[in-house]
């Protein structure tokens, strides 16, 4: 069966056209995105561009250089394998080798008449692609070859025959005629035994690859030996022959000989090294190096193996010395790797010669974009740039219209990036497979540069000439004066630019005196902008300066007049490059000597300073020591307080105001700081907590996002400057446990312990809240009889009712999570024998909601007495008050006759003298609101009063609550408030009253009475005892008679009857 594409083979021949279909083969491969290249020195405008004569006739397959010396001339050589016989063949189609002169026809080049025998009976020379491979020795006089690797000889046995595909070689002279007279050319060079079969040589295809040395000519046979393949070479000294080749080493369908190459320097420093292919070696493909050690055989020296399954490994091969050591290098393509993951498509394989020998993995590994077949070809092209290193090509003919990839080397070895990547899309029209085939290294149009010749499988091929390479040999670029002094500037002058130019070419040609102009942009201080030029007005001036006729340009540069930087000095830059001249797309070989390119590799810009005169020492660099102090003060200006060394601020919503005073001094420290700081700014960023408002002396900062302070330019040495700076408090939180303020010192001048400062601020946030006592005194009283515990029930039992109204009042933002605001009671629980005295119901609390505190302990309603709803309710113990008084005075009041009281007295009872016991309990006020109402209810024990306090007509009980914060958070506090409350408890007690009497009987008792005293009234008239006494009684004298006696004592008196 014949590969796509073949022509039917008579024999089982794998190769079948297998070297020009090796694009057919499956395109698995995932695209890379290969970066575009800016032109080098292959000129891609004026080609010499040859099309074949027949179509389909593979015209550029193959592809030569040639140096002709009679008449002295270059050639193009191009194989045509497919190309139809000429008339005086007796064949179809055979195949042609052509040769193409430089001009700018595309249509001239000319069959090289190589007389081929046909004998139908001998041999088949239909179809033999005569043209396969091409080659030209390049040697004085060297010779050329074309090579049939299907031509076929013909074996008679009786009437059957028997066909071997041995293939062959036609060498012809410089001239590519025939003389007979030469060895090289009369020899019939059929390596292979066409008496053999497939196991042997009969099927050998040899001349499929081939090539010259300056002794010797070689042919690659990968039929060989059951496909194994081998390398045939004929080595001619004088007069003598001798031939050898690669033996049979059972190693079938490894394809040895699919492309080979011969070099010196390659194994052996004076010894031809011969390198062959072999792309299915392994599957994964090999390179063969052989030498001709026994002068008989090949011996395999060296094997570098490929590392995919069918990359064709080895399938084109090239040598070049690289890093220019005077050993080759051997470079190999895989054109069918692929990776899949990475999208990437066909590799190249350099392999660094180490002298004589090579690594067995490759130094260097460059790939293709997928589809591309990168690699499928690849060649040394000389020094193409000139710069005393060789350079290569690789072929991607199938990456778009076809691309050619230029690869520069260096003493490093090859570089891994392009330099120049060609595609057929640049020419008109477009050439489609553009890097099929390659061949360089020979200059043929005489401007010392080596040229590439580029095949195709579309019926061209094309001459990229190397354009000459200009190196800028001597150049100057000056500014004057250095240092400037700004007081010597004037309107019209201060600063020169002076610069020069001088070039060579490459190739070293002294000849060469080509006008040569460079287009330049010089740019003067661009970054600050103090400077510009005179002409232009700008700090940017283009120029063009024209070789070798001008030597030198000046330009004038002037100073502005605000220039503030004069520490850092002034910058000049200047690149160039060539001023391209206009030209379109021409096809003949016109010269290229007015079309430089500048070399690449020299650096094309140049840099240069001026300094600024300064008062900063003899090395004119200025060495300050700028230090910053700050500290926080109050809207008084008052320093914050410090708590361990730092700063704190007893916030409270009241603080408005926050300043910073900060201080910065330039004192020396040594002999080599405390020089000026040109340019001392003070970069000042604080947190969204402050809002920066004022800052004292004025207008020394401006505020943009943050605080930037002009210190001074320069701020000078021994210098002292204070600011202070006012902030609005506008975000300080609950959250907020630091304030911190940065402030970072800069300055042009050099110091390098310059940095930043932390002005840290601790935050200890005042929660503003208060509280107060709506009724801070209570009216209540006790009566009635005493009711032990037990028997009680209901609160109404306990005795008269009490309620108090606490408020309490914060301003600002919830606690959350940080603390609870407590409202904690001192409250007076019990008299000192233990007895009940105030008896707390409940605590009701209202701020955004409503609900009951309950502390722990059950000291609320402690005997769970059924409470009332209606009094749990009431609002206000004051209305309750008044509507009882009310109903008081309503009531009928029995008459009775009272005695009369005691004095009036009362008594204290508080937990601070001690005459009660108090307890202590806490409610949490949590999610408070702005105004938060607390209303604590209680029963005064009636018992206790009537047992203990009945003698007192008043007994006063005083507690206190206290509102306080509690949290764990240092930062945060509240000033605790306490309020006293008192209860003023009257006794409401009766004396005993005596037994009421009936009227009637007071009326007869009065009655009775006034009767008695009628009768004793008239017995007493009766007696005389209302009589009056007369005058002369009431004044005569009546004797007396003393009598004197003596007194008993008390004891007597006492105790005798006296």
């Amino acid at each position: 069966m014949a590969l796509p594409g073949c022509q039917p083979c008579r024999t089982k021949s794998p190769l079948c056209g297998q070297k020009i279909l090796l694009f057919l083969a499956p395109t698995w491969w995932i695209s890379l995105l290969v970066l575009p290249c800016a032109a080098f020195n292959l000129d891609t405008k004026f080609v010499v561009l040859k099309k074949g004569k027949t179509p389909e006739s593979f015209f550029g397959l193959s592809v030569a250089l040639h140096h002709q010396t009679k008449p002295e001339k270059y050639l193009l050589l191009s194989g045509a394998p497919r190309d139809v016989a000429s008339e005086m063949d007796n064949t179809t189609r055979m195949g042609a080798m052509y040769a193409c002169p430089l001009s700018a026809s595309t249509e001239d080049c000319k069959r090289v008449d190589i007389k081929v025998l046909s004998e139908p009976r001998n041999n088949i020379v239909e179809d033999m692609w005569l043209g396969v491979e091409v080659a030209s020795q390049r040697t004085a006089s060297g010779r050329v070859m074309a090579c049939a690797h299907r031509y076929t000889r013909i074996l008679w046995a009786g009437n059957e025959d028997q066909r071997r595909m041995v293939g062959k070689c036609y060498i012809r002279g410089n001239d590519l005629g025939l003389q007979e007279d030469d060895e090289w050319q009369a020899y019939h060079n059929e390596m292979c035994n066409a008496n053999t079969d497939l196991e042997s040589t009969g099927m050998c295809q040899m001349g499929i690859s081939g090539g010259f040395t300056h002794n010797s000519v070689y042919f690659g046979a990968p039929g060989a030996y059951n496909w194994q393949g081998t390398d045939y070479v004929l080595q001619r000294e004088s007069w003598d022959q001798k031939d050898y080749s690669y033996p049979d080493e059972k190693r079938s369908n490894s394809y040895i000989g699919y492309t080979t190459e011969a070099s010196t320097a390659v194994l052996h420093k004076h010894s031809n090294t011969f390198i062959a292919g072999a792309p299915r070696y392994n599957h994964t493909g090999a390179v063969f190096l052989m030498l001709n050690d026994s002068g008989t055989t090949l011996e395999e020296k060296l094997v570098l193996l490929g590392e995919q399954v069918g990359s064709y490994f080895g399938s084109s091969i090239a040598l070049a010395d690289l890093n220019n050591d005077g050993w080759k290098d051997l470079i190999i393509g895989a054109p069918y790797y692929f990776d899949r993951k990475e999208e990437k498509g066909g590799a190249v394989y350099v392999y660094m010669n180490l002298g004589g020998t090579f690594h067995s993995s490759a130094n260097l590994t460059l790939t293709g974009p997928s589809n591309s077949s990168f690699g499928l070809a690849v060649a040394s092209i000389g020094d193409v740039d000139k710069d005393d290193f060789q350079d290569i090509a690789i072929g991607a003919p199938f990456e778009g219209s076809g691309k050619v990839y230029i690869y520069h080397s260096s003493v490093g070895g090859l570089i891994d990036k392009p330099r120049q990547i060609i595609s057929g899309n640049d020419f008109v029209p477009s050439i489609p497979t553009f890097g099929y085939s390659f061949s360089g290294g020979m200059d043929v149009d005489g401007n010392s540069y080596p040229d590439l010749l580029v095949g195709t499988l579309s019926e061209n091929l094309l001459l990229l000439r190397a354009r000459p390479v200009i190196n800028i040999v001597s150049k100057t670029f000056t500014v004057t004066p250095n240092p400037l002094d700004p007081a010597k500037c004037t309107e019209d002058s201060c600063i020169k630019v002076q610069f020069c130019f001088s070039y060579s070419q490459s190739a070293g040609d002294p000849k060469y005196k080509e006008t040569i102009k460079l287009n330049y942009v010089i740019k003067a201080d661009q970054d600050r902008r103090r400077v510009y030029f005179a002409k232009t007005q700008s700090a940017v001036y283009r120029g063009q300066f024209s070789m070798p006729n001008e030597k030198c340009q000046t330009l004038k540069v002037l100073l502005r007049d605000d220039v503030r930087d004069k520490l850092h000095p002034i910058a000049f830059s200047m690149n160039y490059s060539l001023a391209e001249k206009s030209r379109k797309f021409r096809l003949g070989p016109q010269s290229l000597d007015a079309f430089p390119v500048l070399n690449e590799d020299q650096p094309r810009e140049n840099h240069t300073e001026i300094q600024f005169q300064k008062e900063c020492g003899t090395d004119n660099k200025c060495h300050s020591n700028l230090q910053v102090q700050a500290v926080y003060l109050n809207d008084q200006n008052q320093m914050l307080p410090r708590r361990n060394g730092m700063q704190i601020l007893q916030y409270s919503r009241d603080v408005k105001k926050l300043n910073l005073n900060i201080t910065v001094t330039n004192q020396p420290t040594s002999p080599t700081n405390g020089e000026d700081a040109h340019q001392a700014l003070l970069n000042i960023t604080f947190p969204l907590s402050l809002l920066p408002s004022s800052v004292r002396p004025s207008g020394a900062c401006t505020f943009n996002g943050g605080v930037l302070c002009q210190l001074g330019n320069p701020f000078k040495r021994n210098q002292q400057a204070e600011l202070i700076i006012t902030f609005e408090v506008i975000g300080i939180s609950l959250y907020t446990q630091d304030v911190i303020i940065q402030v970072e010192p800069s300055t042009l001048s050099q110091q390098d312990d310059l940095t930043a400062i932390s002005a840290v601020l601790l935050v200890d946030y005042t929660i503003d809240a208060s509280l107060r006592i709506l009724n801070p005194w209570l009216q209540s009283h006790f009566s009635g009889t005493v009711m032990g515990e037990s028997a009680m029930k209901h609160e109404e039992d306990v005795g008269s009712p009490i309620r108090f109204h606490f408020q309490v009042t914060t301003k600002g933002e919830s606690l959350g999570s940080l603390g609870t605001i407590m409202l904690g009671f001192e409250w007076p629980y019990e008299v000192s024998n233990g007895k009940w005295l105030l008896y707390p119901t409940d605590i009701m609390v209202k701020g955004n909601e409503e609900w009951f505190c309950e502390p722990p302990g059950q000291v609320i309603n402690h005997l769970n007495l059924s409470l009332n709803v209606h009094q749990r309710n009431h609002s206000s113990n004051l209305t309750r008050k008044k509507r009882e008084l009310e109903a008081s005075s309503k009531s009928e009041v029995p008459i009775t006759l009272a005695a009369a009281k005691k004095a009036k007295s009362d008594t204290s009872l508080s937990c601070s003298e001690g005459t009660s016991r108090c307890i202590w309990f806490e409610c949490p006020l949590k999610d408070i609101g702005a105004v938060t109402d607390v209303t604590v209810r209680a029963r005064v024990w009636n018992s206790t009063f009537i047992e203990d306090y009945h003698d007192f007509d008043r007994v006063k009980v005083m507690g206190q609550a206290t509102l306080f914060l509690r949290t764990n958070v240092s930062t945060i506090n509240m000033k605790n408030g306490t309020v006293w409350y008192t209860v003023n408890i009257d006794s409401e007690l009766s004396e005993e009253q005596p037994a009421e009497l009936e009227l009637w009987l007071v009326l007869v008792a009065v009655a009775a009475g006034l009767l008695l005293l009628g009768i004793i009234v008239l017995l007493l008239w009766k007696c005389g005892f209302f009589r009056r006494a007369s005058t002369r009684a009431m004044y005569e004298a009546k004797g007396q008679k003393a009598m004197m006696k003596i007194q008993p004592s008390e004891t007597k008196r006492l105790t005798d009857s006296y």
